[in-house]
């Protein structure tokens, strides 16, 4: 299966110098619309973070939010999926995001805690990483000077 082209919504004289952004449809959406993104700085920059304050949280704010106080406000990466929201899905939910982040920090060579991991969505929903016989796709291991991570493609429960 040839991987999914990444797509640069965003031209590289419209982000600050050091950051990079990119988006491909990974498969979490139906429609095959753009449904994974990175934004990467070359550097450690400053982070900030606003959650949601809802007593249900998903693992990728509780991550995120332990990440932003582990680094003391420092990031390199910001890694966002739209189609599921990982909310609800316990264990297995957990381990998905913290295989996201480290799967990330190390194609980009950073520590975990400076990659914070977002998801929207259908809640509810199994994992969209390696979900027991799904085929995987893998995202190109190269974008702009830095590396993208793998993902596996995630179709609708029935």
């Amino acid at each position: 299966m040839t991987p999914p082209r990444m797509q640069h919504a965003l031209s590289e004289a419209s982000l600050p110098r050091g950051f990079r952004f990119a988006a491909t449809a990974c498969g979490l959406k139906k429609t095959g619309a753009l449904d994974f993104a990175i934004l990467s700085s070359d550097v450690p920059a400053s982070a900030a973070g606003v959650f949601t304050q809802n007593l249900v949280v998903a693992a990728p704010v509780l991550i995120s939010k332990a990440h932003l106080r582990a680094s003391k406000g420092r990031m390199r990466a910001v890694v966002v999926n739209a189609g599921n929201a990982n909310c609800a899905t316990g264990a297995a939910g957990h381990a998905a995001a913290v295989r996201t982040v480290a799967e990330t920090a190390k194609r980009l060579g950073c520590k975990p805690e400076e990659v914070f991991v977002c998801s929207t969505g259908v809640i509810g929903w199994p994992s969209a990483l390696r979900t027991r016989g799904q085929k995987r796709r893998r995202l190109p291991s190269k974008w702009p000077a830095s590396a993208f991570i793998s993902l596996a493609a995630r179709k609708a429960p029935a």
